[in-house]
């Protein structure tokens, strides 16, 4: 296939060019120390995949790819954001970064269902009122809830949480039937630190862009998901998505979750959809985005994706400094690497099944990797920048 040499060429003209073409079927694992050609790597590939009409989404945590051509950006808090009731509660409160105790997150998940209630079935502004309302009505308004209705104003979730702290009188006036007729006063003191810490959390600049919670006449932005779901349904012609969640560059754990869902939703819409037709995810510095405690690995979405997106045509292509930075599971489903310069013996002897020594990685050009294919000899490549990139007119 002459397009794939376009993106690299063999040094050793006697090695078969099945290889390359191969890279393209498989996850594909790039690493490299820094300045060794990683970004360029991912690039040239980005286009090359452009050229042969494949479909490739970029989650970019930076904004390094927005000069790439022929790219739809999506920047979060720009021109998309993300609906809060995408989030379990516990999913929320990492993204904000704040941490509550169990009665609180009780009363926490309440109040996101009575806002969801009170914006999609009530048809309402502001809070759900629990004050005196009958149980047989809330009742009647939680089973009118169904998936359509997950969206809600996460900037009242202060007042409905005080509204979660409505209680019986304590006394011979208590009526039971209703969901309760006084304010618990002291619960809502005592939790008030934790609730003003959400609070300010979700009214900070960075998180009302996330949750698009100001109004913005004339400006149209669309719902993360919903814009994955559309590209993933659709062929793209000579196209690339790039998703930039570079507003949560500042909160790492926050982007770390965000990716993750991001993933799963890209897994979850695969499954459901038998369009069938190859994507590529493609994520840079991926050890950056990975939970710090490896027992958390199989619930995070990169190793979900990795693991069970090969029956699904989806193709993740990671980029790393270090693979020891990477969990020795997650390595292990990559047979596919282009490897750049690297000079740890200890890293050269992690790389699954290349029969890579030290010296060899350790003596490659900024621009020069060994294209690992399993079951293959290791081939010398030389990474073509893309013509876009060289100024070419033409492109």
């Amino acid at each position: 296939m002459q397009e794939a040499l376009d993106f690299l060429t063999l040094t050793d003209r006697s090695a078969s060019d099945r290889l390359v073409n191969a890279m393209f079927s498989h996850h594909l694992l790039i690493v490299d120390q820094t300045g060794s050609g990683k970004t360029t790597t991912t690039l040239s590939l980005l286009g090359q995949l452009q050229q042969l009409n494949q479909t490739a989404i970029i989650f970019d945590p930076t904004g390094e790819y927005a000069k790439l051509p022929n790219a739809i950006t999506y920047r979060l808090g720009d021109n998309c954001y993300l609906e809060a009731g995408k989030l379990t509660v516990d999913q929320l409160l990492t993204v904000l970064q704040v941490q509550i105790d169990r009665p609180l997150r009780t009363k926490l998940q309440q109040a996101v269902i009575d806002l969801q209630i009170q914006h999609n079935i009530k048809n309402e502004q502001g809070p759900y009122r629990r004050l005196n309302c009958p149980l047989v009505a809330h009742q009647r308004d939680e089973e009118g809830l169904a998936a359509w209705a997950s969206d809600f104003p996460v900037q009242d979730l202060l007042t409905q949480v005080i509204e979660e702290f409505v209680v019986p009188f304590t006394d011979n006036r208590a009526n039971y039937t209703l969901l309760g007729q006084q304010y618990d006063r002291a619960g809502i003191n005592h939790y008030w630190p934790l609730l003003t810490a959400i609070h300010d959390q979700l009214a900070s600049p960075t998180f009302r862009a996330l949750f698009d919670t100001d109004k913005h006449a004339g400006t149209m932005k669309s719902e993360l998901n919903f814009i994955l779901k559309m590209f993933l349904h659709q062929r793209s012609q000579h196209r690339t998505l790039v998703v930039d969640l570079s507003l949560l560059k500042e909160h790492e754990e926050s982007q770390r979750l965000v990716l993750s869902l991001l993933l799963k939703e890209v897994l979850r819409l695969r499954l459901r959809d038998s369009t069938g037709f190859p994507v590529n995810v493609i994520i840079d510095e991926a050890h950056r985005y990975l939970p710090q405690d490896e027992q958390c690995l199989a619930d995070n979405g990169i190793f979900q994706l990795v693991r069970e997106g090969r029956k699904l045509a989806l193709k993740m292509i990671l980029t790393t400094q270090s693979p020891l930075d990477l969990p020795a599971r997650l390595r292990s489903q990559f047979g596919d690497l282009l490897v750049h310069r690297l000079l740890d013996q200890e890293e050269v002897v992690s790389l699954p099944g290349t029969g890579l020594t030290q010296q060899e990685t350790a003596q490659l050009p900024v621009g020069q990797a060994e294209l690992c294919i399993l079951g293959e000899a290791p081939a010398l490549v030389k990474v073509n920048l893309p013509a876009w990139w060289r100024g070419d007119k033409n492109e």
